[in-house]
């Protein structure tokens, strides 16, 4: 061989070690860079879907409550006028009163209140409390012929201490109804059923608005006397909830009842 000209075999060489090290920490980078990425990412999407199933479960619970408020129910609301009594039959009339009064259905209940005249119709009984309400609504939906229940239902909103609250020391809202709405002893109805509809209450209060006297209160009870058969024309809900990851809400809902089968007065 000619040692003037070198083999053109042997002029030809790879990559040199420093090479190799720069492309490998290059890869190094880039991958550490996609899986920070990655990471970001799907530590993102639980946050939102935290954040989201946080406000929906607000958002639901509320919308359940609103629904039995708007179809509050009592006979009162669609009875018709009353015709005046006729005087020779006022003392047959009431002695009909007063043996009504004398039986079970002169009588207050949880939810029904004690007949108003001779025909024994006896007006809803709604109790609302700072944190608890009981009424009789319109809002449930008969499934099985010939049940013991009606399109009416006997419902209870109240706070109740969480056992397995993810956030300590927060409360659960829980719907408590019976579509036996009809039977006044309470004790033999067997068809509560209690629903908790909101975890991680931190506050919960309710306050009820009268318009004919433009007037707020933190109670009522339609068997009181300042109170007698008539509703809140507003329930108003104050309400403080937290949730995982530092999660909170504050907010204030108004609800107005609506005469279920009339439908709404104009003048209002």
């Amino acid at each position: 061989m000619n040692l003037r000209f070198p083999n053109k075999r042997k002029s030809q060489s790879g990559f040199s070690l420093l090479e190799v090290l720069i492309a490998m920490a290059i890869l190094v980078v880039l991958s550490f860079a996609i899986y920070q990425a990655t990471t970001e990412t799907y530590h993102l999407r639980d946050v939102l879907s935290a954040d989201g199933d946080f406000h929906n479960e607000i958002r639901l619970s509320m919308n359940i409550l609103q629904r039995d408020i708007a179809l509050i129910y009592s006979p009162l609301m669609t009875g018709s006028a009353k015709p005046s009594p006729q005087p020779v039959a006022e003392s047959r009339d009431s002695r009909e009163m007063q043996t009504i009064m004398d039986s079970d259905l002169g009588q207050s209940t949880t939810f029904w209140g004690a007949a108003t005249d001779r025909t024994g119709i006896r007006p809803a009984h709604f109790i609302g409390t700072d944190s608890k309400l009981s009424f009789i609504s319109l809002s449930n939906r008969r499934v099985y012929k010939d049940s013991p229940e009606s399109e009416f239902a006997k419902i209870i909103y109240e706070l109740k201490p969480d056992p397995q609250a993810v956030v300590p020391n927060t409360n659960i809202l829980v719907k408590s109804s019976s579509p036996n709405a009809f039977e006044t002893e309470e004790h033999k109805d067997k068809q509560f059923v209690h629903h908790p509809i909101l975890h991680g209450i931190k506050k919960l209060g309710y306050r009820y608005y009268r318009k004919d006297k433009d007037s707020w209160s933190t109670s009522w009870d339609s068997d009181k006397e300042d109170f007698k058969n008539i509703y809140p024309d507003i329930i108003e809900v104050k309400l403080e909830v937290l949730g995982p990851t530092r999660l909170s809400f504050e907010g204030l809902f108004q609800f107005r009842p609506e005469v279920p089968l009339n439908g709404l007065d104009p003048s209002t």
